[in-house]
């Protein structure tokens, strides 16, 4: 958190000259000499009543810190604090995989049926709304665990727009299974159709202890435990939900709008090596997501010419 920078106390008004210096130094006696008040215009906060910045908190998992995390994390967590010391990494690990489901616009099915009056449409556009995913983060996660507590399965259902039908087929098209086995230090998440659809699944091996620490601190929260949540974000919406999300849409027939964010990974290089480097700085600076590709660009950019 940076903090609020204040003048120092010492900090020298304008100059004086002459009569004034003389009368200056005949009101302050050696030894007792106080320092001058602040220029005009600066104004001075009592300690307690200095502004603080603004904390609302971030709006996805991407921007968390460990000072600060999403209303929605914050939500369902609240579901397993009485379990903490129970409840194992992997399984922490696989909340916090089920939260970026929510936010790439995914929902558990079961939790589906019982708030879909709730929701707002999702355009083919988007993924993220967050109303909807504070309200689903609300509900408790339906999820089988199995072989001795190393798997983690749940089914989950791709929000659309409202103008979608409700067709039996299509309701098909737009459900998924998450698949979670914990093997040694890492996590393999896979993301799979229907056994009835052609379209492919897709899969991540994630290290545990790189986002999720063993020990939980006493009197912290228990998202203390969590790192580099931007990563896992990255990582997981682009090898998982955003192509099977796609693939899904696209089956319906639904129109993609052309999104920055929604590329393929191999276009972002073909875009991106005719900016200028100070281009790239500036599209380096619209998320994290934007920083690897330009980085990897600038990087190409280094080698070519060093």
């Amino acid at each position: 958190m940076s903090e609020i920078k204040t003048d120092p106390a010492t900090r020298e008004g304008p100059s004086t000259s002459g009569t004034q210096q003389q009368k200056q130094q005949q009101v302050s006696a050696p030894g007792t000499a106080k320092p001058p008040e602040h220029a005009a215009g600066t104004k001075r906060w009592p300690l307690e009543q200095i502004p603080k910045e603004n904390k609302e908190p971030p709006l996805d998992i991407e921007h968390a810190t460990p000072e600060a995390v999403p209303l929605h994390m914050l939500q369902l967590l609240d579901q397993c604090k009485g379990e903490v010391p129970k409840i194992s990494s992997a399984e922490l690990m696989m909340h916090l995989i089920y939260l970026v489901a929510l936010e790439s616009g995914f929902v558990e099915n079961e939790t589906y049926n019982q708030t879909r009056h709730k929701l707002k449409p999702v355009p083919s556009f988007s993924s993220f709304h967050a109303g909807n995913v504070r309200i689903l983060s609300l509900e408790t996660i339906h999820y089988v665990v199995g072989f001795n507590d190393t798997m983690f399965t749940i089914k989950l259902r791709t929000l659309q727009d409202k103008h979608a039908t409700e067709e039996a087929a299509l309701v098909v098209a737009m459900q998924s299974t998450l698949r979670a086995v914990h093997l040694g230090d890492e996590l393999m998440v896979s993301l799979s159709p229907p056994v009835s659809s052609k379209l492919p699944g897709y899969s991540i091996a994630l290290s545990i202890a790189r986002y999720v620490l063993n020990i939980q601190a006493k009197g912290k929260p228990i998202f203390n435990r969590f790192r580099k949540l931007d990563n896992l974000s990255y990582l997981v919406k682009q090898h998982i939900f955003y192509p099977m999300r796609t693939q899904q849409l696209m089956q319906v027939n639904h129109q993609l709008l052309p999104s920055l964010m929604g590329m393929p990974e191999e276009l972002y290089e073909k875009i991106f090596r005719h900016l200028s480097r100070s281009e790239l700085k500036i599209v380096a600076k619209v998320n994290s997501h934007m920083n690897y590709h330009t980085k990897r660009v600038l990087q190409r950019f280094h080698s070519k010419f060093s």
